[in-house]
């Protein structure tokens, strides 16, 4: 057996060792016995979790139904993502939620929900989530920090 042909062997044994599946996964580099650096493919453990924040400002809680503006941010999450925020206010009853995609929504931007004066009391607040990161049939939840904002009456 040639030196090339045991380091094509070993470089394969080392891929099938550490289980890679993916073709973004980072590299991961190993010496033959020949001295020949190998290069196989390694899992994503240091690549970042993806991670997902949401944040709304204190502001008035007007009369009617109006919309309120909440800005958001996605990381490292790949091209299909789906975040899903809802916000609760002072008794933990949800009030309001919001929905983006990546497919059609950036990763960071600015979204409203909408809240009805007569339906809520004005108060503190909170927005919280979760992050949906899909890769093909894989999907994966992270949770969004809690942000506490107010809504004071005039």
């Amino acid at each position: 057996m040639t030196y090339s042909l045991r380091s094509l062997l070993v470089a394969i044994a080392v891929a099938a060792l550490l289980g890679t599946t993916s073709a973004t996964a980072a590299t991961a580099s190993t010496t033959s016995l020949d001295g020949t650096i190998l290069t196989a493919l390694a899992g994503s453990e240091s690549a970042e979790a993806p991670t997902a924040s949401a944040k709304a400002s204190d502001g008035t809680l007007e009369r009617g139904c109006r919309d309120y503006p909440v800005r958001y941010k996605v990381k490292h999450a790949g091209e299909d993502w789906l975040l899903d925020l809802i916000v609760r206010d002072r008794s933990g009853t949800d009030v309001a939620s919001v929905s983006l995609h990546g497919v059609t929504s950036p990763r960071k931007g600015r979204t409203t929900f909408s809240v009805c004066r007569s339906a809520v009391e004005a108060g503190k607040f909170t927005v919280r989530g979760v992050l949906t990161n899909r890769d093909g049939y894989d999907q994966t939840e992270h949770a969004v920090g809690k942000h506490r904002f107010w809504l004071k009456r005039r």
